[in-house]
């Protein structure tokens, strides 16, 4: 049995087209007194109907039904069908399921039907010969791999015919979701590297079909959520500038559906804003000024509008590659710092609390690389969150004189905000040009990114 989770986590207009359905099922044989409708809505399945079942045969009535991968559920039964927007009957039994499958007034559970009866039925030979495969030795298994080749471009040539016969259809939207684009061998390019690149950008380009983004009706699939998942993660370079723009495009595809629009935006947004990779905070910076915070997020309250605000101002100012913001504090000769008095090449910004545990186990870790950050041309500037002198001055005197102390005693300075204060400790290293090079990592990472970009010195 498939596992299934029936969650309503999205609230979002659920009909809207003008006509009511009914749907009658009878499916012999069944077991339970209750069958629950649902349907795919990205990556989830969710609840839409409670059904009694009376002698094998349960009904629903359906107002403004929307198109899509629906399903029958119960503990011991799992069945999927096509919600086609109008009227129509399905008969089956437990046992028997599409092979048996009667469908009146619909022919998109019609071609449903059949895809997946000559689909199973390849799956069948396909598993078949994978057991023997596994017993099979030498030639034999030769041509049992060749066998099964054979029958992934018959199931190729199944989902081919039906788009081809039905290409209006909701059934070949839905499987032309399967496609990968066949991209042209371009051997007229002499240059190998430049190839690769025209390739990779026919592949990029191509990936999802005309209007596929568009098709709302899509949305209630199980395979467009992982198919635009896998565009932005494996076709789309891992760049915040190449994200950046893979998002607008996309985007500007979807603009015209609002349910698409809304999913896809909350769930982008989501992915970018918990990434754990450095650097995919201005992802979701641009994510919030272009998209939250330019109107188009109509559904959002004020006081989400507040956070996400709050958000870019604290995040913003210190994204990798930005100069570093000026800090308005003095050292301990009660003299105005600035970045321009660091003459090495590298500087660890370390901003703590000296009560602070966690800061407490950064400034030992810190004690124990001196050496190497020495070896690796890094001055340390560690600046005090509390404007306490006589606090901050037992910390100085108790551990490294080299490193540039700081502390703003007045508490004005705007450097909280600059470098996201919100937790200590916050650490930054900058290059020559005191532009942020990384930042939220262990010390040793960061003296690791130091030395892989001067080849391991």
């Amino acid at each position: 049995m498939r596992n299934i989770v029936l969650m309503i986590l999205w609230i979002a207009p659920y009909f809207s087209q003008s006509q009511s359905a009914e749907i009658n099922f009878k499916i012999k044989d069944f077991k339970d007194s209750i069958a629950y409708i649902g349907y795919h809505f990205g990556h989830q399945k969710y609840l839409m109907d409670t059904l009694p079942v009376i002698d094998d045969r349960f009904s629903m009535k359906v107002d403004q039904p929307k198109q899509g991968i629906y399903f029958i559920y119960t503990p011991s039964y799992y069945f999927e069908f096509v919600m086609d927007g109008r009227s129509f009957g399905l008969e089956t039994s437990v046992s028997g399921g599409y092979d048996q499958l009667k469908v009146s007034g619909s022919k998109e559970n019609d071609l449903f039907r059949s895809f997946q009866v000559e689909i199973g039925g390849l799956q069948k030979k396909q598993r078949s010969m994978m057991e023997g495969l596994r017993e099979a030795k030498g030639e034999d298994s030769v041509q049992i791999m060749k066998a099964i080749r054979e029958v992934n471009v018959q199931m190729e040539d199944v989902r081919k015919k039906l788009i081809s016969e039905n290409s209006q259809s909701f059934v070949a939207a839905f499987l032309r979701l399967m496609r990968d684009p066949e991209v042209p061998p371009l051997d007229s390019i002499q240059d190998e590297s430049q190839r690769k690149m025209q390739r990779y950008a026919y592949y990029k380009d191509h990936f999802f079909e005309d209007g596929q983004l568009e098709d709302g009706r899509l949305l209630r699939t199980p395979l467009l959520y992982p198919k635009v998942t896998k565009y932005f993660d494996e076709v789309v370079i891992q760049q915040p500038d190449s994200l950046i723009n893979a998002l607008d495009w996309f985007f500007d595809q979807i603009r015209e559906d609002e349910e698409s629009f809304r999913y896809w935006l909350v769930t982008l947004f989501k992915k970018y804003a918990e990434s754990k990779v450095m650097g995919m905070d201005a992802v979701m910076v641009h994510m919030i000024e272009s998209f939250y915070l330019s109107g188009q997020a109509t559904w959002i309250s004020e006081e989400y509008e507040k956070t996400l605000r709050e958000e870019v101002a604290y995040v913003k100012p210190n994204l990798i590659g930005k100069v570093a913001p000026p800090i308005n504090a003095v050292d301990t000769l009660m003299q105005a710092f600035s970045f321009s008095d660091i003459q090495t090449r590298y500087t660890l910004l370390f901003i703590y609390d000296p009560d602070c545990g966690h800061c407490k186990k950064s400034v030992k870790k810190l004690e124990e690389e001196d050496s190497r950050m020495a070896e690796l041309d890094i001055t340390v500037v560690a600046l005090c969150t509390t404007t306490d002198v006589s606090r901050w001055k037992k910390f100085v005197d108790s551990h490294n004189p080299m490193w540039v102390h700081l502390i703003d005693p007045t508490g004005k300075s705007y450097f909280r905000v600059s470098y996201d204060v919100r937790s200590t400790p916050r650490i930054y290293l900058l290059d020559a040009n005191k532009r942020i090079l990384a930042k939220r990592l262990e010390i040793d990472q960061f003296l690791d990114v130091v030395e892989r970009a001067h080849g391991g010195l």
